[in-house]
């Protein structure tokens, strides 16, 4: 038992160290001129590796991005019903700059906001990424619609992440306040939402 654990967190920080690494990497070099040799051995690991972890280029740059639709399912699947889910989810869309990130808005500091700002940066540099970014965010329908059991609702959802995702890149790009970012994603993304708790799913 003490060697399964042993080996699972060698095996997750080896996950980690590669995401970490191909992150600097696509944030120095840009995302479309970084490759797994370079990521592989910056990583100090073999390319077999990188790939075993992560079975394409764009999987590292959206690391997180399970784990936000983990916590947007498991948040909907508490809830009776889609109205219930969308005012249970408002807190988590609204209350921190980074979707299934503990820290408030007022926890991040100046570092952290410069580091969200080089990885925005990166993103809107890729036509890979954007168009990455796109299909993600519609391959998220299904699996909310099962969760939230209303397959309009679950589009309408996805919209307002989408906005979201948007007026945060382009506030934090266009070196806005945190303070001003906050106040607009709560102001339109608050009024989607409320749009979006008043959709008849019988």
């Amino acid at each position: 038992m003490v060697n399964i654990g042993l080996r699972e967190r060698k095996r997750r920080e080896t996950r980690q160290r590669i995401s970490d690494r191909a992150t600097r990497l696509f944030e120095r070099d840009g995302f479309e001129t970084v490759t797994l040799a370079q990521i592989a051995e910056a990583s100090d690991v073999s390319i077999k590796t990188v790939t075993n972890y992560f079975t394409a280029k764009e999987d590292l740059f959206f690391d997180a991005e399970p784990a936000v639709l983990d916590a947007l399912i498991t948040t909907i699947e508490a809830c009776d019903g889609p109205a219930a889910a969308t005012e249970a989810l408002r807190p988590l869309i609204l209350d921190g700059p980074l979707l299934a990130d503990p820290r408030r808005w007022a926890d991040v500091g100046p570092e952290d906001w410069e580091g969200m700002r080089r990885w925005s940066r990166c993103e809107q540099d890729s036509p890979t990424l954007t168009a990455g970014r796109s299909a993600i965010l519609h391959s998220w329908i299904a699996p909310l619609s099962e969760a939230g059991g209303s397959r309009a609702w679950a589009g309408l959802l996805v919209g307002a992440l989408l906005l979201r995702h948007d007026l945060f890149h382009e506030g934090i790009l266009r070196r806005e306040e945190p303070e001003e970012i906050e106040r607009v994603i709560r102001r339109e993304v608050g009024q989607a939402l409320d749009a979006l708790g008043t959709v008849d799913t019988g």
